[in-house]
């Protein structure tokens, strides 16, 4: 019989980050991650192959929480190919650190999207691969076997870099048990993490509106709308990167693209009002350094307001140095950069110190989700002072 009820890592309850340590970690094979019916992974136990090892809740970032930790130094950083720091969220900090480790035929893991819009974690090896890892993607990723896959390329002798959540790098931080001199993990400062199940309902719901419209489509894509799209944009930066837009191209060729301003795209509103985030997201145990990454990075908002010369409305990166390790490879990179005041770069991004409230149209928006209405009506109704 499977059961989640008499076993310690139930206990955790919505406390459950969703990072699958514990599942990783299991020797017996008893641990699943499954979708609850909000959309997001929870460890599903059974209790007849459990031996009772208590390794599962030794990694557990949520019973097990790091100290607080203070910054080493705080950077504006700038990538100096412009190109590359336009396909990236911020400032193209993110590319220069891949590919720093794939030179020294080190591997990479980050999210990417798989066939089907999925957002999985997955291993970068050469710098073609890193192209699906670059860029934000506002879903909670899938895990998978990445942290066994990592302490596998630990073990051979190889260099990794591993991007994720905070809470997924505590969740690797404590699968690893200790630290790796070959190591390099990086994360960044997080809104929260949305609903898988709520992304898949949102482009399902597009594709189906374009292939409605379009004859050709329906007949192509007709029983699988979702394949009538080509690419996926969080952050396109066409209209400057104060005013990103939300960007969804369908249907090849002759098909069309939806593009929103952020704040205007449905999916996104909900994301940045705090109305679709994991449960955990809204007291998250992973705030004030508490992920023991090497390097935090993120967008340097009002970068003006702290330093000059940094504001041309392409992206800017906060780099936030946690570690000596960090120190080292950043100190490595040939980017434009400039040494901040921390605490005068932080108070544009407060989501380093404490999470987003819930939203109180939550409940009522996953029960929207639930009886599966025609759009996301029920935004219009998320109150604009309850979020970002």
């Amino acid at each position: 019989m499977t059961t989640t009820m008499a076993h310690p890592i139930s206990l955790v309850a919505k406390n459950c980050c969703g990072c699958s340590a514990c599942e990783q970690t299991c020797t017996q094979g008893c641990i699943t991650m499954q979708s609850d019916e909000e959309g997001f992974l929870y460890p599903h136990v059974d209790i007849e192959k459990c031996t009772e090892c208590g390794r599962c809740t030794k990694v557990c970032p949520a019973l097990s929480p790091y100290e607080e930790r203070t910054p080493l130094e705080t950077f504006a950083a700038i990538n100096r190919r412009e190109d590359v720091r336009l396909r990236s969220s911020s400032g193209g900090v993110f590319p220069l650190l891949a590919e720093w480790i794939i030179d020294r035929d080190g591997v990479v893991f980050g999210a990417a999207f798989d066939k089907k819009w999925n957002v999985v974690h997955r291993k970068a090896a050469t710098k073609a691969e890193l192209k699906d890892l670059q860029g934000s993607k506002y879903v909670q990723s899938r895990m998978g076997r990445c942290y066994n896959e990592a302490k596998t390329c630990l073990k051979k002798g190889r260099m990794v870099m591993f991007v994720g959540t905070p809470c997924q790098i505590a969740g690797l931080q404590h699968y690893l048990g200790k630290p790796n001199p070959l190591l390099l993990t990086v994360d960044f400062i997080c809104h929260g993490v949305p609903s898988p199940a709520v992304w898949q309902w949102y482009i399902k719901n597009r594709a189906t509106s374009f292939s409605k419209k379009h004859w050709l489509s329906r007949m192509r894509y007709g029983l699988n709308p979702v394949s009538s799209i080509q690419s996926v944009e969080f952050r396109n930066k066409d209209r400057g990167w104060k005013h990103f837009q939300f960007v969804m191209k369908m249907g090849g060729r002759r098909g069309e693209s939806l593009a929103n301003v952020h704040y205007d795209n449905p999916y996104m509103r909900c994301f940045l009002l705090d109305a679709s985030l994991r449960p955990s997201c809204y007291h998250c145990p992973s705030k004030c350094g508490r992920s023991y990454s090497d390097i935090t990075l993120a967008d340097f908002w009002n970068v003006h307001k702290v330093v000059d010369g940094f504001d041309d409305d392409k992206g800017t990166s906060l780099v936030i140095i946690n570690t000596q390790r960090g120190a080292h490879v950043f100190g490595e990179l040939d980017c434009r950069r400039e040494h901040v005041c921390f605490e005068d770069a932080i108070q544009y991004n407060k989501a380093w110190r404490k999470p987003y409230p819930e939203n109180p149209h939550r409940a009522a928006f996953f029960q929207e989700y639930k009886n599966r209405p025609a759009d996301f009506h029920l935004l219009a109704e998320v109150n604009e002072g309850e979020g970002c």
